[in-house]
């Protein structure tokens, strides 16, 4: 009878949520330990349908006592504990020892802000305890469920798609120490370090801008995210419209798989614009302003760049006219300029076909293309060129968000230019990608600014600022940088 039921469950999970199993357990163990992200409530009943046997599921002692979830635990083998109990690892070790595979949730409950929870240390010193072989398993897509326990306010789907990445087995090997408490932190740093590279093994293999179609869709189109000097909120949908736009201009005034360089400040449409850039097979050359004419031209020599973009507006403000004039052999266009361009055409495809159907709209692309440019300052010679792929940048900002518990209640105050590492992966793609605000302000110079805006900010941005300035010692041209 309970296979029955589990055989009609499965299917009916199968059609409902999508289900897809990606990767294949290695071969039965003696001793087999499961371990899992937690999402949801859905977390338990997905890996007793879709994994290939029939493990014992390690539970909380209050989850027994919910008549849905002791309905649920009837269709399972599980062994309720209770974690303040000091002999409840001991019941886990014996059930281990046993032979039965035996699945435990390391985080202890559910997440709330779609990363990862506190990793307690118990169940990996019974990991090492018993010399168990771990098999990792990443649920993804549950925490998007009505089941999840996500703030209220973050979108839910009724039956989105969800994922299990089975990852290869492990081991976790007893930790030397003086004492037992000692043994068992070392177990639960390796636990948590463990679960760690399994949100980075996991992460899909896209590119920039079907990371952000992603986001878009997990966050909705109307989530607002980013806001700079010119004191506009911006959604997933304005950054979207915004990089299909620009970058169908730019995409005019170069060639397939070129280099164009980027002139500008820390604004929205900087962003987007390296966003487009990289939809359309084109590559982001972020230059640094603040090189000199000089360094921009060893560094348009080596990444080869024949156009620039750029806006008369920051130019003047930033006093770069004679550095931009001195520049050789590029051909430098304005913002200002590219949109006097925008014909009736390119409006109907933007509304018609490109917003509608972004994924099929533009060529496909490759994570391996390469995406931006970065340079160094050239403080120990010229400035040498880094070029970083769609994988390299979609990499770094996986390994930041393994290891940083990100909301979308979270802010980032960004004052590093994005033509910097830090600045553009951490500062800008990364609360991007995962839904969080941030606030791009153009330099990380102003010194006695940024210390009064920083804990002030985003308490001060709802308010209107016509001719008040809401911020002591800072006068109003320091905190304007107007690209129309």
């Amino acid at each position: 009878m309970r296979s029955f039921i589990k055989a009609i469950l499965r299917s009916l999970a199968a059609f409902l949520f999508r289900v897809r199993s990606i990767g294949t357990p290695a071969e039965r163990h003696e001793r087999l330990l499961i371990v899992a992200n937690h999402e949801s409530f859905l977390d338990g009943l997905l890996l007793g349908l879709f994994l290939p046997f029939d493990p014992v599921f390690v539970v909380h002692t209050g989850v027994v006592q919910n008549p849905f979830f002791r309905f649920v635990l009837l269709l399972v083998d599980y062994l309720a504990v209770d974690p303040t109990s000091p002999m409840a690892m001991k019941k886990v070790i014996r059930l281990i020892e046993s032979g039965r595979p035996v699945v435990i949730f390391p985080e202890g409950r559910i997440t709330t802000t779609g990363s990862l929870m506190k990793t307690y240390d118990g169940p990996a010193f019974v990991a090492a305890k018993t010399g168990a072989t771990i098999l990792p398993v990443r649920i993804d897509g549950a925490a998007r469920t009505y089941f999840s326990r996500l703030a209220s306010h973050v979108p839910r789907r009724l039956f989105p798609r969800i994922t299990l990445s089975i990852q290869p087995t492990t081991l976790l090997p007893m930790p030397q120490g003086a004492t037992a408490r000692v043994r068992r932190r070392k177990a639960g740093e390796a636990m948590r370090q463990l679960m760690q590279e399994l949100i980075f093994a996991t992460r899909p293999n896209q590119t920039l801008f079907e990371t952000l179609l992603d986001a878009a869709d997990i966050q909705g189109l109307k989530h607002r995210l980013l806001e700079d000097l010119k004191q506009i909120e911006y959604s997933y949908g304005d950054l979207i419209k915004m990089a299909l736009a620009l970058g169908r201009l730019v995409a005019r005034e170069s060639r397939h798989g070129e280099a164009v360089g980027l002139l500008l400040p820390n604004l929205t449409a900087t962003l987007g614009l390296i966003f487009g850039l990289t939809a359309h097979r084109r590559v982001a050359a972020m230059l640094n302003y603040t090189a000199g004419t000089e360094g921009m031209q060893t560094a348009c020599t080596a990444a080869q760049i024949r156009t620039i973009v750029s806006s008369r507006a920051f130019i003047e403000q930033a006093k770069l006219d004679d550095k931009v004039a001195a520049l050789r052999d590029v051909r430098v266009i304005y913002l200002e300029d590219l949109r006097e361009k925008i014909s009736l055409g390119d409006k109907l495809w933007l509304v018609l076909w490109a917003l509608r159907f972004p994924r099929t709209a533009l060529p496909a692309g490759s994570p391996e293309d390469p995406a931006v440019v970065l340079f160094t300052s050239g403080s120990e010679g010229k400035p040498k060129g880094v070029v970083l792929s769609h994988r390299a940048l979609l990499a770094n900002v996986a390994q930041i968000r393994a290891v940083v518990d990100l909301s979308i209640d979270d802010k980032i105050l960004n004052a590093l230019p994005l033509f910097h590492s830090f600045g553009l992966t951490a500062g800008a793609l990364l609360p991007v990608l995962s839904g969080a605000k941030a606030f791009l302000y153009p330099s990380p110079l102003h010194y006695r600014v940024i210390p009064v805006l920083t804990p002030k900010l985003f308490e001060l941005l709802k308010i209107e600022w016509r001719g008040v300035n809401p911020f002591s010692r800072i006068t109003p041209s320091q905190l304007s940088i107007e690209v129309s």
